[in-house]
């Protein structure tokens, strides 16, 4: 747990220890898109943050992570980072035809089973991205029902997925998919990156945030008691302006 303030003295400090062009600036998409949108689909990322990422670009390599998939992260963007995984970094780095088909089976025999269970619940909403389905909850008359509900049926599941919960909804992932932290991981060897900067906010990010024997630099969007992150930043508010910072120090290194 990190109740650390990235804009102080002790922050900064620690922060100028990875800022070096050979670092990996990772970022989970849904961390950077702006905030308080009710229609998760009309979501977008704000000019400010596409310009300081786009500058980020020219002088370091860039990922970015999403629960999505990779052609809708890529929609959402704008522009296409140095590397852009979907499914909560599960899917390949190409995406060409190298989806695990015993996988997509699975998640097709997760879904009609889900439909059966609870596919009656109003406001839910059940999405299939392949490898992984992700349960979204946020239009249920009760949320808080919904989710009882949900995790009830997914206890029913065999064999079980692995889940990752969100704001409002669960996302489920066969068990031998790769985890977000074993993409990061093979994404610094693809670079020859020896450092990484990560910035995210829920659970999935967690896994980056606690690896161990790996230098990653965690920053968690909003502070939280309970996450591993190195760091916080108070808002996603604060992203343009560090991230300029960031670019105008790698420009003169």
């Amino acid at each position: 747990m990190t109740d650390s303030h990235l804009f102080s003295s002790t922050g900064m400090s620690a922060l100028a220890r990875y800022v070096r062009t050979d670092t990996l600036f990772a970022f989970n998409l849904e961390s950077i898109l702006a905030q308080n949108i009710a229609e998760y689909s009309l979501v977008y990322i704000t000019n400010p943050v596409k310009a300081s990422l786009q500058r980020l670009m020219d002088v370091a390599n860039v990922m970015v992570f999403s629960w999505r998939s990779h052609n809708d992260a890529l929609d959402i963007l704008g522009f296409e980072p140095h590397l852009l995984t979907g499914n909560y970094g599960t899917a390949p780095r190409s995406q060409g035809n190298s989806r695990n088909w015993e996988n997509v089976k699975l998640c097709l025999k997760w879904r009609e089973q889900i439909y059966d269970m609870i596919g009656y619940i109003k406001g839910l909403e059940i999405e299939f991205f392949g490898e992984s389905i992700l349960l979204r909850f946020c239009k249920a008359d009760n949320p808080e029902l919904a989710l009882s509900l949900i995790n009830a049926a997914i206890e029913n599941l065999n064999p079980q997925p692995r889940k990752i919960y969100g704001k409002l909804f669960v996302h489920l992932l066969p068990g031998n998919t790769i985890t977000r932290g074993e993409n990061l991981l093979a994404s610094m060897e693809l670079f020859g990156s020896r450092k990484a900067i990560y910035f995210g906010e829920d659970e999935a990010d967690e896994e980056v945030f606690g690896l161990i024997d790996v230098d990653v630099f965690g920053i968690h969007i909003g502070k939280d008691e309970n996450t591993e992150a190195s760091r916080y930043i108070q808002s996603q508010s604060d992203l343009p302006g560090l991230i300029t910072s960031i670019v105008g120090i790698l420009e003169t290194d």
